[in-house]
C-alpha cells in the first residue's frame, strides 16, 4: 500500500508546502521517500524538516534501513495514546485499525504537535485520500465528558454514542498518557488526564516536579492543576505555539531522536553528551552544556528513568537552528529497588546509565563543563531539591500516602559529592 502527501511547514504563521512524501507499506516492510519542492528550496527562509535525515537539497531521499518514516516527519505523528484514539476512529470509519502512515496522516487539525501538517496537494493541509480526517478542539466545559471517554477506552469498553465524538479531538498529540488541547484565555493548553489505574496522583506530582525543575534553574512552561469530575488533571501551556500579531502560530519542533538520527529501538545507545554534540551542530549560538547537564542531574535527583528520546525536544528558531524546549514529562519512576538506570547514558555512550550523582558529575566534562564546575552545579541542585521536594509536593496538594510512594525516587536528592569521588567514576 502506498500513501502520498504534501508536507507543509508553518513559517511565520503561513503553512508552506515543503515537499512530497511517499510511504510504502508492504506487510512488515515499510519505507519512505521524500523530495523538497523547487519553490521551497528557493525560499530564503527554507529550513530542513529534519537536520540529519532530510538536509536541504534537490535529490530524492530514502529512509535508512529499518526506518519506516523519516524521524523529523515521524515526530509529527502521535505516540501511544494518540494511536489508541486514531485506532478507535479508524475502526468506526473503516472497520479496521490504522497503519503507520495513517497514524501520521489522519489528523490535520491545529492540535498536531509542532509545525508540520499534510495535505493531498500543494493547496493546503487537508484530508488525505482514503484517510478520514480527525479534527476539532476540546473546550473546558467538555473535559468531564472527555474524561469519561478516556476511562471507557482504558477499560476497552464500547464507547457510548454520546461520547464517541470525544475520541477525535486531541488525538494528534504524542505521549502515553491521555491528553487533549483546550483553549484557555485564547491560548492552547495541553490537558493531561489521570487514569483510574494510577497508583499516585500523577498530575499533582508532575506539576511539583516541574516546580522543582524551575527552582533548580531549568526552563519550564506555565502549568496548573485542575479537578475534572473528581480527578486531578495537569494543564500545561503549549510551548510549540506562540502568540504573534494577534494570532497563534505553530513552531516546528523535533525530538532528540531526530537531532541524533537515532532509532527508537536504540535503548542505551546514546548519552546526554550526544544531545550536547547535536546542539553544537544544529543549535543556536551559545553553550548548551550546562542546560543539558541540569536536566540530566534533575532526572537523577527525582528518579525519572523515562528520559527517552521523545522526552527531549528542540524548537526551531529564526535562521533555521534549534533551541532546547522547556522541560516536560519529568516524573519519579516508581520501583521497589534502590538502583535506577536512565534511558540515556550520563555522558558519552558507554559511560553508564546508573542514576547517581557521582555518575552525573563524572559526565560533566563530556558536556563541556569542568569537573569542579559540574560538581558545584549538581550539589547546589541536590541541596535545593533535597530540602524542598516534600514541601513543594504538599503545596501542589500531594497527599501523605503519595509522598511515601515517591520517597524512594528522591534517594539521591540532598546528597553532596566531592569532585574526587566523581573522578573515581571516570577511571
Amino acid at each position: 500500500m502506498q500513501h502520498r502527501a504534501v508536507v507543509f511547514i508553518d513559517l511565520d504563521g503561513v503553512s508552506v508546502p515543503a515537499g512530497k512524501i511517499r510511504i510504502l507499506e508492504d506487510g512488515r516492510y515499510s519505507m519512505s521517500e521524500f523530495a523538497y519542492g523547487r519553490k521551497y528550496l528557493e525560499r530564503p527562509d527554507a529550513v530542513a524538516l529534519d537536520p540529519v535525515q532530510l538536509p536541504l537539497g534537490f535529490e530524492v531521499m530514502r529512509t535508512p534501513d529499518d526506518f519506516p518514516i523519516f524521524n523529523g516527519i515521524r515526530d509529527a505523528a502521535p505516540d501511544a495514546w494518540g494511536r489508541k484514539l486514531i485506532d478507535r476512529h479508524m475502526i468506526r470509519a473503516l472497520g479496521r485499525p490504522a497503519g503507520e502512515a495513517e497514524y501520521l496522516l489522519t489528523s490535520q487539525s491545529g492540535n498536531r504537535i509542532g509545525g508540520l501538517r499534510f495535505g493531498p496537494d500543494a493547496s493546503g493541509p487537508g484530508p488525505i485520500e482514503g484517510v478520514p480526517p480527525v479534527d476539532g478542539f476540546i473546550h473546558l466545559g467538555d473535559l468531564g465528558d472527555f474524561r469519561k471517554a478516556v476511562d471507557a477506552i482504558e477499560r476497552f469498553e464500547r464507547l457510548p454514542v454520546d461520547l464517541a465524538d470525544f475520541i477525535a479531538p486531541g488525538s494528534d498529540l504524542g505521549g502515553a498518557r491521555p491528553k487533549a488541547t483546550v483553549m484557555v484565555d485564547g491560548f492552547p493548553w495541553l490537558v493531561k488526564f489521570g487514569l483510574e489505574r494510577d497508583r499516585i496522583d500523577m498530575a499533582r506530582i508532575e506539576a511539583a516536579c516541574l516546580d522543582l525543575c524551575e527552582m533548580a534553574g531549568i526552563e519550564t512552561c506555565r502549568r496548573d492543576v485542575i479537578e475534572i469530575a473528581g480527578r486531578s488533571a495537569l494543564l500545561l501551556s503549549r510551548f510549540d505555539r506562540v502568540e504573534a500579531e494577534g494570532d497563534i502560530r505553530r513552531r516546528h519542533m523535533i525530538s532528540s531522536l531526530t537531532l541524533l538520527g537515532a532509532h527508537e529501538a536504540d535503548r542505551g545507545a546514546s548519552g546526554y553528551a550526544d544531545l550536547y554534540d547535536g546542539m553544537r551542530r544544529h543549535g543556536v549560538a551559545g553553550d548548551h552544556g550546562e542546560a543539558i547537564f541540569r536536566r540530566m542531574v534533575m532526572n537523577v535527583l527525582c528518579g525519572n528513568t523515562d528520559d527517552h528520546y521523545r522526552n527531549h525536544a528542540f524548537l526551531l528558531e529564526p535562521g533555521g537552528r534549534y533551541s532546547l524546549s522547556p522541560a516536560y514529562d519529568v516524573t519519579p519512576t516508581l520501583q521497589a529497588g534502590t538502583t535506577r538506570h536512565l534511558f540515556l547514558h550520563l555522558g558519552k555512550p558507554g559511560s553508564g546509565r546508573e542514576a547517581t550523582l557521582e555518575n552525573a558529575i563524572s559526565g560533566g566534562p563530556s558536556l563541556g563543563l569542568r569537573l569542579e564546575e559540574a560538581a558545584a552545579i549538581a550539589n547546589e541542585m541536590s541541596a535545593v531539591v533535597g530540602a524542598s521536594w516534600r514541601q513543594v509536593m504538599r503545596d501542589r496538594g500531594v497527599g501523605l500516602a503519595d509522598l511515601e510512594m515517591v520517597e524512594n525516587s528522591f534517594r539521591q536528592a540532598g546528597r553532596q559529592v566531592e569532585p574526587d569521588d566523581a573522578r573515581l567514576e571516570l577511571r
